[in-house]
């Protein structure tokens, strides 16, 4: 071994030559390598939609939902079935068993079931499945308007940029929307069919009839072989009016625009979108899953300038929802950070020891972080926040490794001699403990793989990362750092250093003689940490400080059209537009998605460090300019978290078969709600729809007068609805053709006045054999697992109280088993997810624990001295909290991965202590006190745990106080990790002597006793 690591050290060009190697290949791979905002995530889930349109909700749950939950309900791997039934449309989402072998076979089974279902209503369109991925959200918004530009020219340009864009390498979809769907409406005379003795489905009949193109077959004509076709299509809208209805040899032709109107009209929207207070065409960009988001849309942009150039200049085209901003901005902030924490580092270095050494200290920094990002993008992954954020938490383990080596060689070298037999010993001496930390950092993090559901899948790349780096970092400080160093002979250590050694060393002396008493004051505050952190700090999955985000729900009174409630909606803009201003980057409001009088509107603010009032204090001053706006009867405001799903705060399901039980308990549960404090927002998804006017038939009269049910259905749905006939294309445009009877103001009243042609062909009024009520409509039918379900959600003010505690005391005081019996409850939304992530990481870091006892078993060949290591990890915990609770923070998922990083850097100084006493421990005359030579242990590695927690604090400070930029998600993180090796420090250099002078102590008891009775 000491020829082959004497051979290492003496190859300088070779290490040299691996260094480089490395940060070119880095930086090749850094300009091709796949950016973007998170992970792909595949989400195991598909939703299945299908329109009826005009039905009621309780028509769609029944002829809709119903039918094709009871058909997939039996497929296995089926994990959760959840399903709306809202009026003229069923959605249905299926969530997949992760434990399935094959999720692809799953799914196609669910497709291949869903397309054998023939039962459906003959006027519902077919259900749609429809697959699940995280690309599948647009990266970029245009809206294309003006004051001065008309429809048509506005429709144009939208369909050229979709075109144009759809052809830019990366660009997955362009959808466009905005403009109501158009249809040709035949609108027929009920008196000109009376008259000329024709009947609805007749002149239906003979339209579809001649709007055919068929294939006959060949000419048989050898060589000169040609195809016949028959061509009979409409390819005007004159051509459509002139279609012969009835024609005789005695009688007159009769065409279709004697009998009717016939218009190329709206089918009427029911949605309206406005992005920035704008109302026009809409063009969302959707990226394919491999291409580089910064890129693509780089591209885009570029395309949309050479296009502008020939469009007319009062066009108003805003770009906006830039998905490449947040990715961007985060690498900036990254970058900065890492530039001034490198500075920092070298300083640090240069003051301990020589500026050669720092230098390749620092050195190990790139090398790693290129050389994970080579490894990523060979392996097809993305640089994305968790690639970024396993980063980051791996850079305070690199640092401690390459200081750790360096120092030890920076030590030997200084007793003279061979200069590379020294340099061989220093490595020998701390190799095998930085060896060992890294595996229990490997095993660690490896840990995260056990997290389950959307979180697991969100962060599967986080040990991916980890573990690289790691493995880059091994092979630098092993290989190229000692021979780096082997170039020339150490300086003498800085002196100024000296005096603080020894001052450490009569200190500890003094420290060691009471030391369980300094056990007992660690134990002491270990314990009032803990009350702290449980009692005085929250812990919430993902916070909303620093969002960019906000939500606004409003509501106009029950029955409001969607023309009325967007001019609401047109006040509440304006006032977004004046009062957030410079901070807005962009805001849709969406109205009528929800139901004819709802709206959401969904601000995006410009990056948190651009702008000097948050997200809340944005929320106060829109809630008190938004308050008495006319014809708004409520108005919601909430911040949206981060996180892969975006779920609520509180989401409370109510289930049962029994309708008044479950809505009784919902009613209690939204009271309950309303009666806590920091909780805003309720909402539940039961709300009614629209009135429902309900014609009563009697059977008897209808039996009597010669008419049947069909007829009647038929009769009134081409009044109000309209009949689909045929399809065609009018100047490069499909359109539908639609029949209605009548004009197209007919009210409810009009039901008894009409007149339907009876079996005999005479004209019957419905007045004769039918009633019209009104009565209240239904509600948006939920189900969960085939059963009716009320979902209650909320919103939760983070410095008031958590999701975790609110849905607690909910449940409590709702007390279904004694009060609704027939009713259960499933918990959703931000705190199921912060319990299934403490959960994950609790047995997470159990069997990390476990794993790295035994391995450090394996390097010391002891039962009780890796508890000492492991002992250290919850003390040095105690930074952790009372660095947020003076800072005022609140725990999160990041902050658990911080402490996953801080587990790593506070083993590994643990390790090389324990390690280093061991090796004095063994090679000293043990006549002398154990006081002495632990003290004198510790003060060798006084100043590389000093440096170690110097250059990683150094490193992590920018990123904490945002000195190159904020970002709030690493933030918490950084945060956990720099300050808990600052404790991590007291606890190594303090604690860590007590409990090893404290175990060698137990240890000779347990020998004399051994001697004495055995």
């Amino acid at each position: 071994m000491n020829a082959f690591l004497n051979f290492l050290v003496r190859q300088k060009k070779l290490a040299l030559l691996f260094t480089l190697s490395i940060v070119i290949l880095g930086f090749m791979t850094l300009q091709k390598i796949q950016r973007d905002t998170y992970p792909v995530i595949e989400f195991d889930r598909l939703s299945i939609n299908t329109s009826y349109p005009s039905a009621s909700p309780r028509d769609v749950e029944k002829n809709i939902t119903n039918v094709i939950e009871n058909k997939i309900k039996g497929i296995y791997g089926i994990k959760e079935l959840t399903s709306t039934s809202s009026e003229g449309s069923s959605r249905i989402n299926i969530e997949i068993d992760e434990e399935v072998d094959d999720i692809q076979e799953v799914k196609d089974s669910i497709s291949e079931a869903v397309n054998e279902i023939e039962d459906l209503p003959e006027d519902a369109n077919d259900p749609r499945v429809v697959d699940r991925t995280s690309t599948e959200w647009p990266i970029l918004t245009i809206v294309i308007g003006g004051d001065s530009i008309n429809v048509e020219t506005a429709k144009a340009i939208a369909n050229n940029i979709e075109k144009n864009l759809s052809l830019i390498d990366g660009v997955s979809s362009v959808n466009v929307s905005g403009d109501s769907e158009r249809e040709v409406q035949i609108r027929i005379n009920p008196e000109k069919l009376f008259q000329y003795q024709l009947s609805f489905d007749q002149v239906r009949s003979v339209i579809a009839d001649q709007n055919v193109r068929s294939a006959i077959g060949d000419n048989n004509q050898g060589r000169n072989q040609k195809n016949i076709v028959i061509i009979s299509e409409y390819e005007t809208m004159e051509s459509l009016e002139n279609v012969v209805v009835k024609s005789s040899f005695d009688g007159p032709t009769i065409l279709l625009k004697d009998i009717a109107t016939i218009d190329e009209g709206e089918i009427g929207f029911n949605t309206v979108t406005r992005i920035n207070g704008t109302k026009g065409y809409i063009l969302k960009v959707t990226k394919t899953e491999k291409a580089d988001v910064i890129r693509t849309i780089e591209k885009v942009r570029a395309t949309l300038d050479t296009l502008k150039e020939s469009y007319p200049s009062n066009l108003n085209l805003i770009v906006t929802d830039d998905r490449s901003k947040p990715v961007s901005n985060r690498l900036n902030i990254v970058m900065n950070n890492a530039l001034v924490g490198l500075a920092l580092i070298m300083v640090v270095l240069g003051l301990f020891l020589s500026l050669k050494t720092a230098f390749w200290v620092a050195v190990s920094i790139p090398v790693t972080l290129l050389g994970t990002v080579a490894f990523l993008g060979f392996a097809g992954e993305t640089i994305n926040l968790i690639s970024t954020i396993g980063m980051v938490l791996v850079l305070g383990l690199v640092v401690d490794d390459s200081i750790i080596i360096a120092e030890s060689i920076h030590h030997f070298k200084e007793k003279g001699g061979d200069v590379y037999q020294n340099i061989v010993d220093g490595l020998k001496r701390v190799i095998m403990p930085v060896i060992t930390t890294i595996l229990t950092t490997v095993l660690a993090i490896s840990t995260v793989l056990l997290v389950s559901g959307t979180t697991g899948k969100f962060i599967y790349i986080l040990p991916i990362t980890v573990i690289c780096a790691l493995t880059f970092s091994l092979l630098e400080v092993s290989i190229a750092l000692p021979a780096h160093m082997s170039g020339s002979e150490a300086n003498k250590q800085k002196t100024w250093f000296k005096p603080v050694e020894r001052w450490f060393e009569k200190a500890l002396l003094v420290i060691l003689r009471w030391r369980f008493i300094i056990l007992s004051l660690f134990i002491a505050l270990l314990a009032f940490s803990a009350y702290i952190g449980t009692k005085e700090i929250s812990y919430i999955q993902w916070p909303s400080s620093g969002t960019n985000s906000i939500n606004i729900r409003v509501q106009t009174p029950l029955g409001t059209p969607v023309e009325t409630t967007e001019q609401s909606i047109i006040k509440i803009d304006e006032i977004i537009m004046d009062k957030v201003g410079s901070n807005l980057d962009f805001f849709t409001s969406t109205i009528g998605s929800r139901g004819s009088n709802r709206a959401a509107i969904a601000i995006t603010l410009i990056p948190a460090n651009d702008r000097e009032v948050t997200a809340k204090e944005i929320i106060e001053i829109l809630k008190a300019e938004t308050e008495g706006i006319e014809g708004v009867s409520r108005i919601n405001f909430r911040t949206n978290r981060g996180g892969p799903r975006g779920a609520l705060d509180i989401e409370l399901s109510l289930i049962g078969s029994n309708d008044e039980q479950r809505q009784a308990a919902v009613d209690q549960l939204e009271m309950i709600l309303n009666s806590f404090e920091g909780v805003s927002d309720i909402d539940r998804d039961d709300d009614l729809s629209k009135n429902r006017i309900e014609v009563l038939l009697d059977y008897e009269s209808m039996a009597r007068l010669g008419i049947q049910y069909q007829q009647v259905y038929s009769h009134l749905r081409t009044i109000y609805s309209g009949m689909d006939v045929s399809d065609v294309e009018f100047n490069n445009t499909s359109l539908n053709v639609k029949m209605y009877l009548g004009d197209s103001n007919y009210s409810d009243d009009y039901i008894t006045k009409t007149s339907i042609r009876n079996n005999q062909g005479r004209m019957i009024p419905m007045s004769q054999f039918a009633n019209v009520i009104e009565t209240p409509g239904d509600p948006n039918y939920k189900h969960l697992n085939g059963e009716r379900v009320v979902k209650v959600s909320a919103a939760v003010e983070d410095s008031v109280t958590t999701a975790q505690s609110v849905s607690k005391r909910a449940l409590d005081e709702l007390d279904l088993i004694n009060n609704f019996p027939e009713v259960r409850v499933i918990e959703g939304g931000s705190s199921l997810e912060a319990k299934e992530a403490l959960s994950d990481f609790s047995l997470a870091l159990g069997f990390a624990v476990f794993g790295i006892y035994m391995l450090i078993s394996l390097l010391f060949n002891s039962y009780s001295q890796p508890l000492l290591v492991i002992l250290s990890i919850p003390f040095a915990l105690i930074g952790v909290v009372w660095a947020f609770f003076f800072h005022s923070e609140t725990f999160s998922f990041f902050v658990l991965l911080g402490v996953l990083a801080l587990v790593g850097v506070v083993v590994n100084d643990s390790l090389v202590m324990i390690s280093h006493l061991n090796f004095i421990k063994k090679n000293k005359d043990m006549d002398g006190s154990s006081i002495e030579w632990i003290a004198k242990g510790a003060k060798d590695r006084l100043r590389a745990v000093i440096l170690t927690t110097l250059t990683t604090l150094a490193g992590v400070l920018p990123l904490i106080y945002g000195f190159g930029g904020k970002d709030a998600f690493l933030q918490p993180m950084v945060m956990a990790l720099g300050y808990g090796l600052l404790f991590g420090t007291f606890v190594t250099l303090i604690l860590l002597p007590c409990l090893y002078s404290i175990n060698l102590d137990v240890s000779n008891w347990f020998s004399r006793l051994k001697t004495r009775f055995l």
